[in-house]
């Protein structure tokens, strides 16, 4: 188990994984989000008091591993998004019957990017082994809910 997420993505994370994880959380820092250490291979950066997205980071008990996200969270604003971008996001969009956890079943419903969802879990998108394409909208909406927090000040 790895308390700081740069050992996790160093010791963890196949070579193909590890740039996209890399340009991810290299980003999330300059724009000062704060980690702080993991018990569980799971961790919650922070831009004031908002939970930006959870990252996990872990191998599988096939053997294989991940860097996935999970958010909760989305920016007020999807101004300038074009329609690959959302096919991005859509394309994560997480039921809750998918999931299978039970925890929030029946699950909200909720409109993203103009299209509505019914039925999701509480932490509704979920991003799997982002490719670069991915992780460059992951980017965006951390921009978005940034900006939403600064607002909000």
């Amino acid at each position: 188990m790895y308390k700081k997420i740069e050992e996790a993505i160093s010791n963890v994370l196949k070579v193909e994984s590890q740039k996209n994880a890399w340009v991810f959380v290299d980003y999330l820092k300059k724009n000062n989000a704060v980690f702080h250490d993991s018990d569980n291979y799971f961790w919650h950066p922070r831009y004031k008091e908002i939970e930006l997205c959870t990252i996990n980071i872990e191998i599988n008990d096939d053997g294989t591993t991940s860097f996935d996200t999970f958010w909760s969270v989305l920016p007020n604003s999807f101004d300038n998004w074009s329609d690959a971008e959302k096919e991005i996001i859509w394309a994560n969009v997480r039921p809750c019957e998918i999931m299978g956890c039970g925890d929030c079943s029946p699950g909200i419903n909720k409109v993203i990017l103009g299209k509505e969802f019914n039925n999701l879990c509480g932490s509704f998108l979920g991003i799997y082994d982002p490719n670069a394409e991915t992780v460059a909208c992951m980017m965006k909406l951390i921009d978005g809910i940034k900006s939403d927090a600064d607002k909000a000040d």
